[in-house]
């Protein structure tokens, strides 16, 4: 056990954080999971309510003209719904005319889930549709914006040489001025030479000529080196 205790942060050492690029990938790819996640359960829900549905009666409690449709509200029966939750549907004029008539309609719902229903004549919107795509394109604006424009707002490069040995680096990014006029510089490795290799900062690239010493950092990871800024 304690050849394994000891084997382990060794090996978690050796483990290299998602590199930048990697990093916005993940972050555009959640935000259309959140984004369309809410949709796709909506249609999936009626998938399962028009495969697994089961056929009851429910009682009209209302109706209201929207429209050339007619919005019903009804509920229905205490063994699908014990709540007794006031239920609304938007259907087509004969549809609405029919159920007023009888006072009930038929509707299909999904055993267990009162809310996922769907009766003849339904007219859905496309709301949550628009909602989703509109979303998806303003996700799809601002990926094409940064990649059209994250070059030209970077500002000018910085060129440095290392005073010391590059070290592993910290999360984010860091230009600080010392008291002696040099730099503690932090960030990604983003290309990596036996004499030079070039930090990405948020905002600008640095250029580090390491003058002989030593660079134990690969591209994508993160490298701190203590330097003097040339240009």
């Amino acid at each position: 056990m304690a050849i394994g205790g000891a084997r382990a942060p060794a090996i978690l050492a050796h483990v290299k954080a998602p590199g930048r690029r990697t990093r916005r990938i993940l972050i555009v790819v959640v935000a259309l999971f959140v984004v369309n996640a809410p949709y796709v359960l909506y249609r999936y829900q009626l998938h399962r309510v028009a495969t697994d549905g089961i056929q009851v009666t429910a009682t009209v409690v209302s109706a209201s003209e929207v429209g050339d449709d007619v919005l019903l509200e009804f509920r229905f029966p205490t063994s699908v719904d014990p709540d007794q939750t006031s239920r609304r549907a938007r259907v087509d004029a004969t549809t609405g005319a029919e159920a007023v008539a009888a006072g009930e309609v038929d509707v299909r719902v999904l055993e267990g889930h009162p809310a996922s229903f769907t009766l003849e004549g339904q007219q859905r919107g496309h709301g949550p549709l628009i909602l989703t795509l509109g979303a998806d394109a303003v996700i799809v604006l601002l990926i094409l914006l940064r990649w059209r424009l994250g070059g030209r707002i970077k500002r000018p490069a910085l060129v440095a040489v290392a005073l010391g040995d590059v070290e592993e680096g910290e999360e984010g990014s860091l230009l600080d001025k010392q008291e002696d006029g040099t730099y503690v510089i932090n960030g990604e490795v983003s290309e990596a030479g036996s004499n030079q290799l070039v930090i990405a900062l948020r905002d600008r690239d640095v250029t580090v000529h390491l003058r002989g010493y030593a660079n134990p950092v690969d591209v994508g990871g993160r490298a701190k080196v203590l330097g003097h800024l040339v240009g």
